[in-house]
Order: structure tokens, then sequence, then C-alpha cells
């Protein structure tokens, strides 16, 4: 079995709230390299395993870790992950972003990742 994609969360740049998190759009998505569905399979302190249900973009390896090490930070700015939760996550140079770089699978999510990704 092939070793999973890692995944670093990156950390707040100290805008806080109000200034992190633009609101995310098709242009946006477009500039990452790595997107996919995948569903949480264990969590582990700080480290998430989700096994990829679909890439948009990106790689090919079947299970995504999440390394979200980022210490102190508002529980606003991180997903709140749950085993058999399905998650869209979009990264580059192995770095998800803090604001929405995570989020639970939703439809209205999944149809930007779809506009964004030429699904």
């Amino acid at each position: 079995m092939a070793a999973p994609l890692v995944l670093t969360v990156q950390q707040d740049t100290g805008g806080g709230p109000a200034t992190a998190c633009a609101e995310l759009d098709v242009t946006a998505l477009r500039q990452y390299t790595t997107a996919f569905e995948g569903t949480a399979t264990s969590i582990d302190g700080d480290q998430i395993t989700l096994r990829v249900d679909h890439w948009y973009r990106g790689e090919d390896a079947s299970t995504v870790r999440l390394d979200n090490t980022h210490e102190g930070q508002l529980e606003s700015f991180g997903q709140e992950f749950a085993v058999g939760q399905t998650y869209l996550v979009y990264a580059k140079d192995g770095k998800v972003p803090v604001c929405y770089g995570d989020a639970e699978a939703a439809p209205k999510l999944r149809s930007l990742y779809d506009r964004a990704f030429g699904q």
C-alpha cells in the first residue's frame, strides 16, 4: 500500500478572523494544486487520516494525513473533524490554508469545487 500524502494545516498569520478569511470563490480555488474530497477514517491528536473519495486535482494517493499542529489557535479557524464525516480539502505546496482549506462537504461547496476544477 502506498504511503499517505501528508499535508500540513497552515498557521494563522495573526490577522484574526475578520481579515484572515476572504470569501472562497472559483478563482481562488484554481490557485491550488491539490484538491480532494475525503472521509475521515481516524483522528489521533492533531493528525487526521482521510480516505480519498474523489481527486479534483493533484495526487493519486488513496489516503491523506492532515497534520493540524497549530497550537493556541482559535477553534473557529480550524475544522472540527469527526470520523465518518466527509470533507473537501485543498492545498498548495503541501500546505492547507487555515481558512476554508478543510471544510465539511456540502452541496454548495462541492459545486464550487466542480466549477473550479472542471469536473
